[in-house]
């Protein structure tokens, strides 16, 4: 709970002097909907998190690492809310993309994979 009010409290700042796009701006966003989703607030979080990925999208592009950390969040908090066909599409997103833009071995990749890995052995 804390750490929502202070989220969201650094976010209306770094709006204001950074603007709605900045890095810096979408990162405190992206932690935002990681606490939203630890406080199983996952309505929230994944309305928050899709925002994000709209915007990292736009700002660094679909293949970004920080693009696919997001696409990340959003699949862990579509599984907790058993969506897990659109969870297993954007942690596959995550991991593809984190191999192509970071390499196999890295730690990021690994952890996505893991997650599709799981949610492929759920969803049959």
């Amino acid at each position: 709970m804390e750490a929502e009010a202070e989220d969201r409290a650094l976010i209306k700042l770094q709006e204001k002097v950074l603007g709605p796009e900045h890095p810096g701006t979408l990162e405190a966003r992206c932690n935002l909907a990681q606490a939203l989703a630890h406080q199983g607030k996952y309505v929230e979080a994944e309305k928050e998190a899709r925002a994000v990925i709209e915007l990292r999208e736009k700002v660094l592009g679909p293949e970004h690492p920080d693009t696919l950390r997001s696409c990340f969040e959003l699949a862990i908090c579509l599984r907790a809310q058993s969506e897990t066909q659109e969870a297993t599409a954007f942690a596959q997103r995550a991991a593809e993309g984190a191999r192509k833009a970071l390499g196999p071995e890295h730690p990021d990749t690994k952890k996505y994979e893991q997650l599709r890995q799981q949610l492929l052995v759920k969803s049959n």
